[in-house]
């Protein structure tokens, strides 16, 4: 069996039907079959059926069915369906429905579903629904969710906020006085992108259909955590605003909510000010 540089996909298809092993190191590919790949540089590789594939250096593998990976270096890998995958050195690698990892080094592995994962040396794990994790001594597990199990391993648990303050905390956010600050992604004219409320820096924006914390969306102001969290809800977002809330007037969070990541308030207690994306008042 040899080893083949192959740069097309019509290559990599007539090099694993020769029953050789293709070498990609850029461009996209799909392997499936009995088909044997080594990735590595930038290359990209979609394995599925029962494909094996070596992932090093900046590769992407997205693996489902039974294919199996072996990632290293700072390749990143997806799995799902019942792809089994190894991961060493700064690999990074998201587990679903019933993959099989096993990760060393300094390895990272996001497991979700009953993703199955066995890990040892430094290496870093979070887990979802179902997932189950074997780890050694060193490895540090973060669960979330009550049906996670876990096996060694230094664990922690981490637990959804069920009050503003345990929110705050969550975030790393400071109240003092009763009041937290809370920031929004704004255009260049200081206007919200889904109703072009304003924020003109020097006012107290304050929401005239306050629903008194009743929805999640609708019926109040939303402020997120950190500027920089503010792209989810503005990704074109060019000013930054830091505002000034009191907890009492902030919406309690729920298990059910669609975005645990941001708050609903009434309203802002002082004038807001402009500030740069790390925070600091400009």
């Amino acid at each position: 069996m040899k080893k083949i540089k192959v740069t097309t996909q019509s290559e990599l298809v007539a090099v694993v039907k020769a029953g050789d092993i293709a070498l990609v190191s850029a461009g996209e590919f799909y392997a499936s079959g009995s088909a044997q790949v080594t990735a590595s540089g930038s290359a990209q590789v979609t394995a599925y059926a029962s494909a094996q594939v070596t992932a090093s250096g900046s590769a992407q593998v997205a693996a489902s069915d039974s294919a199996q990976v072996t990632a290293s270096g700072s390749a990143q890998v997806t799995a799902s369906g019942s792809a089994q995958v190894t991961a060493s050195d700064s690999a990074q690698v998201a587990a679903y429905v019933s993959a099989l990892v096993t990760a060393s080094g300094s390895a990272q592995v996001t497991a979700s579903d009953s993703a199955q994962v066995t890990a040892y040396g430094s290496a870093l794990v979070r887990a979802y629904d179902s997932a189950q994790v074997r780890a050694s001594k060193f490895v540090a597990v973060t669960t979330h969710g009550i049906s996670v199990k876990v096996r060694g391993g230094r664990t922690i648990k981490i637990v959804n906020p069920k009050t503003v303050p345990q929110w705050c905390a969550f975030y790393g956010l400071t109240i003092k006085d009763g009041i937290v600050i809370l920031y929004k992604g704004l255009s260049k004219d200081f206007k919200a992108n889904h109703d072009a409320f304003d924020y003109t820096p020097g006012t107290t924006p304050e929401a005239s259909d306050w629903d008194g914390g009743k929805n999640e969306c609708g019926g109040g102001l939303h402020f997120s955590p950190r500027p920089c969290a503010t792209y989810e809800f503005n990704n074109e977002a060019v000013k930054f605003v830091a505002c000034l809330v009191r907890v009492k007037d902030i919406r309690k969070p729920k298990p059910s909510d669609e975005y645990p990541n941001k708050v609903k308030a009434k309203g802002c207690c002082a004038p807001i000010w402009e500030c740069d994306i790390d925070g600091k008042k400009i």
